[in-house]
């Protein structure tokens, strides 16, 4: 492919690339750290301060969901004193 064409080309694909219209547009994202079953007893019973032991250990990863759809998977971080979810795979 000679220059010429290959700048045009160039040109065409950012042109229909330009998602800067996208920029105001919210989507949630869900992190989910575990998973756990109970009886509807043991929730009515739940009172401040009562611990629900999840399916996972604090190291491994979690899921992280796009509208409900497993978008990636992360580890859990602290950043500024806040919890963060690191990508590190992308599903």
């Amino acid at each position: 492919m000679n220059e010429k064409k290959e700048k045009q080309l160039n040109i065409v694909v950012k042109e229909e690339l330009d998602l800067q219209f996208l920029h105001d547009i919210n989507l949630k994202l869900t992190g989910e750290v575990g998973r756990t079953k109970r009886n509807f007893i043991d929730i009515l019973r739940l009172k401040e301060g009562d611990i629900i032991k999840l399916d996972k250990n604090l190291e491994d990863y979690i899921e992280i969901y796009l509208r409900g759809q497993l978008f990636a998977i992360g580890e859990l971080v602290v950043v500024n004193e806040k919890y963060a979810v690191r990508v590190v795979d992308l599903a």
